[in-house]
């Protein structure tokens, strides 16, 4: 038993010493991420049901609420076009400088405080006024002048000024143009020339597809645009007509009026004008003829009837290819008359020569294209129409009183856009280009 056991004892002592084989390493199973709780969801507000509902469905859901256009928008916007604001602040700051050169020395004679600042102080402020105006109009949504309130009290307070100023204005060289408000002179037909320029695209705006009816859409716009002439004519103001009636057709051209009825119109004043130049005159109206004979003959009486004509042609002459130099123009010493409004672009065209005169006519060219180039743009026809009617003013305006001062044209008593003296006229001017830099924020540039 004892060997049996020895032997077992020895077998299992053998068997024990032998080499066991080598364990094969255990796969470590790749630990699992431990599971991220799920992140919880806020709580669902209930549906509310919009008051309009009254509880009609549950499935309807409230429209969004529509942004508020604001009136105002102080944001510098990226769509600013800043080519026409330079242009109008370059042809403003020249004509102050000439304003000054034209005016020191009759300044000084023709006033009664004897001041050779005088025209150009209160042109100052009109300018410095003018322009503030400008940029703050700039911000100004230009739908607001479609407001009917806003259109009302314009045209009351334009035909009411016109009235006023025929019984009550100050009366210079036989007519009645400016109204005196505490040492300052206004001109209403400045005012009038907006307003025709605001109710034109309001019109043609809402009647369009009444616009092409000659008794429906043609004939009551005319209507509103011969009223406007009727204003300006029994002042009498030759040239403030023409400038209304000019804009006037060619906004209703650009509006899509019908050519005929465009021809009809110019027709009429065809014979409108015969009636000036033939029957008026017979019926006492000795200032049309004058000036036609003026405009026929510069020296028929240079003493009188053609002096202040022939007086700017001897100015335009002198001034060669560069002119007598900045300040050394000799007609502006009382030989010319009106140096400081109507005529000053003779005096231009002395100091600086023809080439002022052609820097002068292409700052004003490139005003009209660039002006017609947003008027294009535009986002609706009210902004177009409205663009296009300020800029033709600007245009005609300048066009008018370079070919009366060259006897291209006859004396209509005109004034120079942003050159010559007036307050009135600088600051409306500058405000119409505040409505335009508007147009151009919102137009597609």
């Amino acid at each position: 038993m004892i060997k049996a056991r020895g032997i077992e004892l020895d077998n299992l002592n053998y068997t024990n010493s032998t080499a066991l084989p080598a364990r094969q390493p255990v796969r470590q199973q790749p630990q699992r991420p431990a599971p991220q709780p799920a992140p919880r969801r806020a709580p669902s507000a209930p549906n509310k049901k919009p008051k309009w509902s009254f509880g009609k469905s549950a499935a309807v859901k409230a429209q969004p609420a529509k942004e508020k256009k604001k009136l105002i928008n102080w944001a510098m916007p990226q769509k600013f076009d800043f080519s026409f604001f330079l242009i109008v602040t370059i042809l403003m700051a020249f004509g102050l400088v000439m304003l000054f050169s034209a005016t020191y020395a009759s300044a000084k004679f023709a006033t009664d405080s004897h001041d050779s600042l005088y025209y150009i102080k209160r042109q100052l402020i009109f300018a410095a006024l003018g322009f503030v105006g400008m940029i703050v109009i700039s911000f100004i949504d230009y739908h607001v002048l479609q407001n009917k309130v806003i259109m009302r009290v314009a045209i009351v307070v334009s035909i009411g000024m016109m009235l006023f100023v025929k019984f009550a204005g100050k009366t210079t060289n036989g007519s009645e143009r400016w109204l005196e408000i505490a040492g300052f002179t206004i001109q209403p037909s400045e005012i009038l020339k907006f307003t025709t320029i605001l109710v034109i695209a309001a019109y043609m705006q809402k009647n369009y597809d009444r616009i092409g009816d000659f008794w429906h859409g043609f004939v009551p716009l005319m209507l509103r645009v011969g009223a406007a002439c009727f204003l300006v004519v029994i002042q009498p103001h030759l040239s403030a007509t023409l400038i209304i009636l000019t804009i006037s057709v060619a906004m209703v051209f650009i509006g899509g009026a019908r050519i005929p009825h465009v021809m009809l119109v110019l027709a009429g004043i065809a014979v409108a004008a015969f009636a000036v130049f033939e029957i008026f005159p017979k019926l006492g109206f000795d200032y049309v003829s004058d000036r036609m004979t003026g405009f026929l003959n510069p020296e028929a009486d240079v003493q009188k009837a053609t002096y202040q004509t022939y007086q700017s042609l001897i100015a335009i002459g002198s001034g060669g290819w560069f002119g007598q130099g900045l300040g050394n123009s000799h007609q502006k010493y009382s030989y010319l008359p009106f140096v400081n409004n109507d005529f000053i672009f003779a005096i231009i065209v002395e100091e600086l020569g023809f080439a002022g005169a052609l820097v002068v006519i292409l700052l004003f060219l490139i005003l009209v294209i660039r002006g017609f180039y947003i008027a294009a743009s535009a986002p609706d026809k009210f902004g177009m129409l409205l663009c296009s009617g300020i800029v033709i003013q600007i245009g005609v305006q300048a066009l008018l009183n370079i070919a009366v001062v060259s006897n291209a044209f006859f004396n209509t008593g005109v004034s120079l856009p942003f050159i010559s003296y007036g307050g009135t006229a600088l600051l409306m001017q500058l405000c119409e280009m505040g409505v335009v830099l508007n147009i151009s924020r919102k137009a597609s540039i």
